[in-house]
């Protein structure tokens, strides 16, 4: 195993959440408690051979000095912590929480130099509504973490609202708009969990773009999704009002096209097979206005991610000039995850449902995609692992050091016992 080398001092926990059973903090402290009983094991009671205890634990709730809490638990300890010798073994926890869907659940948690704000923005269908949203500090500067899912979310409205054709971004340029002008110079929108497909355009709208009709006639606040294939004039602000934009995105999907952002997403959010047609040409004839008025290239809509919560990552890299990273790429950089791999002697990451999608921009993908940079071992626990051999077989070979997976189902418990004593099940996989 890889934690019966003693050269292991150092072991950094980062997991994502085990849908349903354990939040990420909750899961790394049960691997925790299993690797403390194990190296605790290693050696005897009096120590070992060089006379020192075997084990020192720097868990969140130790002040250990460090970064302290960044988002959510984060504990960086002081390289001589508890002025134990070199049989120390330190432990240092990272939460990187993914809210699914893209939505990165950070509103509530600890944020260093950070605070929630509140401002009032339409929802997907209009209805004024209170928005939190995440503003902090970071290399000196003020930066806004907006969630459009609490923005425009699918989730907010009844089943019988919910339709694309007449769905709206306005609010999320509202709030947008309301972070800069309480100093924001540095914007990021998580955009899952979206009930929208209007391409962004009325984000835009709300940021001061202008679209008229084939008559010359400005379209009405706000512009839907419905609206798209009326538009062929759009006119830029003359002055900008907001911030540097990011967006964080975890999904690849194009604009437009088959594996695009109507014919994936837009069945859930209430499209028929009509609408599905009238949301498509909408895309196409916005798209199409872009390039005549604006001049945005044809890159724009192709490039991977254009297609994230209807084409609010289009609108982002093409409007707004804005970078599409994905969210463990955030959280690396406001956590220092990276600081942290770099630091550790073993990576240990996770999920409840060890999958394809794992690997590919979610939580667990990201710590391995760090751990593999600076060539760590890698330690994955799972409630089950869905991958199938040629898939393990091809994350053993793009590592270039030891990678372990282990899953709380092969003890061999019913579900439900999985489920339900998901803590303790880790705590007895890790030692």
């Amino acid at each position: 195993m890889a934690t019966q080398n003693q050269n292991i001092k150092k072991i950094l926990i980062a997991p994502d959440k085990f849908k349903g059973s354990l939040t990420s903090s909750q899961a790394a402290e049960a691997i925790r408690r299993g690797l403390e009983r194990h190296f605790s094991g290693a050696g005897s009671a009096q120590g070992g051979a060089d006379g020192h205890k075997m084990v020192d634990i720097c868990s969140p709730a130790a002040d250990c000095g460090g970064s302290g809490n960044i988002l959510g638990d984060i504990c960086s300890p002081a390289a001589d912590c508890g002025g134990l010798g070199n049989g120390c073994v330190q432990f240092r926890m990272v939460e990187i929480a993914d809210g699914g869907d893209g939505s990165l659940e950070v509103i509530g948690k600890s944020v260093a130099n950070g605070r929630r704000v509140q401002c009032e923005a339409a929802d997907a269908v209009g209805v004024r509504r209170p928005v939190e949203y995440l503003m902090y500090e970071q290399d000196g500067n003020v930066s806004a973490f907006i969630e459009m899912a609490r923005v425009c979310g699918l989730a907010q409205l009844d089943s019988w609202l919910r339709n694309p054709l007449r769905t709206s971004t306005y609010g999320l340029g509202e709030v947008i708009l309301d972070a800069a002008g309480r100093g924001a110079v540095s914007i990021t929108l998580s955009i899952g969990g979206s009930a929208t497909d209007d391409c962004g355009a009325g984000m835009l709208q709300a940021l001061g773009y202008l679209f008229t009709d084939a008559a010359g006639d400005l379209l009405p606040v706000p512009v839907c999704g419905g609206d798209l294939k009326r538009i062929v004039g759009i006119k830029g602000p003359e002055i900008k009002r907001w911030g540097n934009v990011e967006v964080i995105c975890d999904v690849v999907n194009p604009l437009l096209g088959p594996n695009g952002a109507t014919a994936v997403y837009a069945p859930q959010k209430g499209a028929d097979s009509d609408a599905l047609l009238e949301l498509e040409e909408g895309k196409r004839w916005f798209t199409a206005a872009a390039e005549k008025c604006l001049g945005i290239g044809q890159s724009c809509k192709e490039q991977p991610g254009a297609g994230a919560a209807g084409g609010v990552g289009y609108a982002g890299v093409a409007f707004l000039g804005a970078s599409l990273v994905p969210g463990w790429r955030f959280f690396a950089r406001i956590t220092s995850l990276e600081e942290s791999v770099k630091w550790a002697d073993l990576v240990v990451t996770g999920e409840g449902s060890l999958d394809s999608q794992s690997l590919s921009g979610k939580v667990v993908s990201g710590v391995i995609t760090l751990a593999q940079e600076y060539r760590r071992p890698v330690m994955i626990f799972c409630g089950v692992n869905k991958l199938s051999q040629l898939e393990m077989n091809a994350l053993s070979g793009q590592m270039q050091t030891k990678v372990e997976v282990r899953s709380i189902a092969s003890l061999g418990y019913p579900l439900e016992v999985c489920m339900r004593d998901a803590a303790a099940l880790l705590e007895q996989l890790a030692l």
